[in-house]
């Protein structure tokens, strides 16, 4: 369902119709905590447990667990393999087993989370209890990894839809941050409802935060991002529910359950990694089902960004095999590709996203930019002076003129010759090594060193270490 249709009531009343124990599996604190609170300013019996606590109040928790606790408990899910938790489990008579931002179980979902894995071992333990899975963002994929994952037995699915009437999609086309940020500015000091601003690191948001403080001082503006303290992300999330008009710079940590229901706009400075990802960050607005806007700037700059974070999938993580992180790391390539393609080609923008979703709804009275006949590059000649960033040298994409000349050709065919002995010798899909597109690129650049061969977009360091003189060599070849 899509946000902000009423996801956690499918469960919350059934938990209460049942009357007894319903485990509810939450990703994260900030969205655990919101459903919390709600939950209890209704008086529904309600516990939780996640690292925030202490650990008195823990064994709180687990004293009135086994003195039969009937209501929810909400579980965040690496609470489950402690020696604490594995001792209660068998324990405990669970009438509803919940999972909820279920997406977060696929290794093909844009919000995968390894600790997700064991959750099929856990339902098992509680005694396969009947159990529901919810999430707003799964293609039909994701959704059959959701079932296999949970081990689930003939299973009622339920799809009501992606379509959200009342959101205006738009992308705009920038350059430079000097052009966002004009751009922000100008909209800003026009739409005085609330909003969040999505960038994709933490210095950006530091640094919109302040500008936005310091041109409108009478406005509530918070930032929000994983490097902040606990106390500080809790503080500035309050002060945004709390205020009208409020506005929030922020990572992707924050949004998955906020519940602010009169978010007039949200506006991507950066480019998201996913479609899945900017559908759900994009729908933390008009949640009211009032009208709203979900404006994305994209920025060939933007692609640099997202490939280092690709680059840094599977690190410090013990879960993966290291076959695994590639595929993940492929995976992740083709979505960032797959959102470029969303801002870039002119088609409607409600179309092409329940098109992704595999929702073939029709799309009548559509207000996008494109439907509107709007889609706009930036102004020549902006040039608001908000900071000063070091540009980098521009990198061609996929997206460029695939066109090669003779002798490009030949090596791109040495090249994809190449790529399959590396795939048969590492026992990995030819894809893994690198996509058609790559492969391209290198071929029509024709790299003569590994610092030449890095500035292709697609060739990540660790592939550049891996793969890097044996690319070089069949392009000398």
């Amino acid at each position: 369902m899509p946000t902000g249709a009423g996801k956690s009531l499918c469960f919350q009343l059934p938990a209460l119709m049942l009357q007894g124990l319903t485990v509810v599996v939450s990703p994260l604190i900030s969205l655990m905590a919101d459903q919390v609170k709600q939950l209890q300013r209704l008086n529904v019996p309600v516990l939780f447990m996640n690292s925030s606590q202490s650990q008195e109040e823990q064994r709180e928790v687990f004293s009135e667990l086994k003195q039969g606790f009937s209501g929810l408990l909400y579980v965040a899910p690496e609470r489950f393999p402690t020696p604490s938790f594995q001792r209660i489990l068998p324990e405990l008579k669970t009438r509803l087993f919940v999972v909820d931002e279920a997406h977060c179980l696929s290794f093909w979902g844009h919000d995968f989370r390894p600790e997700y894995m064991r959750l099929a071992e856990v339902r098992e333990r509680l005694g396969s209890p009947v159990t529901m899975a919810l999430t707003a963002t799964a293609t039909p994929q994701v959704r059959d990894d959701i079932v296999r994952m949970l081990k689930l037995r003939s299973p009622k699915l339920h799809v009501t839809g992606f379509d959200r009437p009342n959101l205006t999609y738009a992308c705009r086309r920038m350059d430079t941050e000097a052009q966002k940020d004009a751009a922000l500015l100008n909209g800003l000091s026009r739409q005085l409802g609330s909003g969040i601003v999505y960038c994709s690191t933490r210095r950006m948001v530091e640094q919109l935060a302040a500008l936005f403080a310091e041109r409108f001082p009478t406005r509530t503006v918070r930032a929000y991002h994983a490097g902040m303290n606990a106390d500080a992300r809790k503080q500035s999330q309050e002060d945004f529910m709390a205020n009208a008009g409020a506005v929030v710079v922020a990572t992707n940590a924050f949004g998955m359950g906020i519940n602010k229901t009169d978010i007039r706009f949200v506006v991507h400075y950066n480019i998201p990694a996913s479609l899945e990802a900017y559908y759900q960050e994009a729908g933390r607005a008009g949640r009211d089902g009032r009208s709203a806007q979900c404006i994305l700037y994209c920025s060939p700059r933007d692609r640099f960004t997202q490939e280092y974070f690709i680059d840094k999938i599977g690190e410090n993580n013990s879960v993966l095999s290291p076959e695994q992180i590639t595929t993940l790391q492929a995976y992740a390539r083709q979505k960032l590709d797959q959102v470029f393609q969303y801002a870039y080609r002119s088609r409607c923008r409600r179309r092409a996203i329940l098109d992704y979703f595999g929702d073939s709804t029709p799309v009548a009275q559509c207000a996008c930019d494109v439907c509107r006949g709007d889609v706009r590059s930036p102004p020549a000649g902006v040039t608001v002076a908000t900071r000063r960033v070091a540009k980098p040298k521009p990198k061609r994409t996929l997206s460029d003129d695939d066109h090669l000349d003779p002798a490009a050709e030949l090596r791109f065919e040495r090249l994809r010759k190449v790529r399959a002995e590396l795939a048969a010798e590492n026992k990995w899909p030819a894809f893994c090594i690198a996509h058609d597109s790559v492969l391209r690129e290198v071929a029509r650049v024709a790299p003569k060193s590994l610092d030449a061969l890095s500035e292709i977009s697609g060739i990540g360091a660790k592939k550049l270490k891996k793969f890097g003189n044996a690319l070089l060599k069949a392009v000398r070849d």
